[in-house]
């Protein structure tokens, strides 16, 4: 489990983006290398006077032959940039939608949702301390859990047109973002490309940036007290299953959201850097590079988690609750 604070956060951003930090030093030192190796000099008062220059040129051969590599090598250094910037923007994501589901899940929002009580559940593993369950995705609350991961992953989406469609349910928030960008730049009101940018940017965002929500009960001896009227006795616990809902969750429980996005990387042929085979977050990418949906652009998968407690003012079990050092 991985409790948000400021500690813990900072310090998984830095272990997701040790290892890029580590290639664009790296990338940086060969840059610098091939440069030497050119015989490349500055000289800025030369460039001063290039537009005056009427001599013809001819280049070297070691600059010829490095200058592709160098290209590359320059590439590399902005994807790898992208990269961690996409981390940072994917954990602070996972913090967005897990602060976004402590607030919603206590909400009351219409019969089936009310105060706890969410979408439905699946039991995905259990032991004497407790169970974990997962939250489907397809409920109003959840919908509001999704839309604050999006919106955090949202600048890491193309602004080119990939072929995502924009969904109807989407459009007041294609508005409002609309509007927020024009309110920050008024001089954007006359630039009628910035709804389209910004409604591409949605829609990839949207079709690829995933929620997984689950919860952990802490509680121990949970079916044999639900099954047993002599343990309820023995612990002062009034019987609650009149009071305790299939969809509930449990008030303090420990709640993670898990969040993954299609990056896209540049075009070109950084796409040699797209992974393969297994990640380190266990998803399996095949062979071949993997391109997104459109099979326009190649894609980096991220994927960050976070825990937080759910509030509420009703908890699963109304007088038992048991601590564990």
């Amino acid at each position: 489990m991985e409790y948000i604070g400021s500690n813990s956060l900072n310090l998984s951003i830095f272990n997701a983006c040790l290892p890029w930090a580590i290639l664009l030093i790296v990338g940086v030192l060969a840059a610098r290398g091939l440069v030497a190796l050119s015989g490349a000099e500055l000289r800025l008062a030369r460039l001063r006077s290039f537009h005056r220059s009427q001599e013809g040129s001819v280049q070297s051969l070691s600059f010829v032959l490095t200058l592709p590599f160098f290209v590359m090598i320059l590439m590399m250094i902005i994807q790898t940039s992208q990269i961690m910037f996409g981390n940072i923007l994917v954990h602070y994501s996972a913090f967005a939608a897990v602060r976004s589901a402590t607030v919603w899940i206590p909400a009351n929002v219409n019969v089936y949702e009310t105060t706890n009580r969410i979408s439905t559940m699946t039991l995905v593993d259990s032991n004497t301390q407790g169970q974990r369950y997962l939250i489907e995705p397809g409920s109003q609350k959840f919908a509001k859990i999704q839309q604050a991961a999006i919106l955090a992953c949202m600048s890491l989406g193309p602004s080119r047109d990939l072929g995502y469609p924009l969904a109807p349910d989407s459009d007041s928030t294609h508005n409002a973002l609309v509007k927020l960008y024009q309110g920050t730049n008024p001089n954007s009101r006359s630039n009628g490309r910035i709804a389209t940018r910004l409604r591409n940017k949605l829609a990839y965002t949207i079709a690829n940036t995933s929620v997984r929500l689950t919860f952990w009960h802490r509680n121990r001896l949970f079916a044999e007290v639900w099954r047993d009227p002599a343990l309820q006795i023995r612990y002062n616990i009034p019987p609650y299953q009149d009071e305790y809902y299939m969809n509930e969750v449990g008030w303090q429980d420990e709640l993670t959201a898990q969040v993954t996005f299609q990056l896209p990387l540049l075009p070109g042929p950084i796409r040699f850097l797209a992974p393969t085979g297994i990640l380190d977050s266990g998803q399996s990418v095949g062979s071949a590079p993997p391109v997104d949906d459109s099979g326009e652009a190649y894609i980096w998968p991220l994927t960050a988690s976070a825990t937080m407690g759910v509030e509420g003012e009703k908890n699963l079990i109304s007088i038992w609750q048991e601590e564990y050092r």
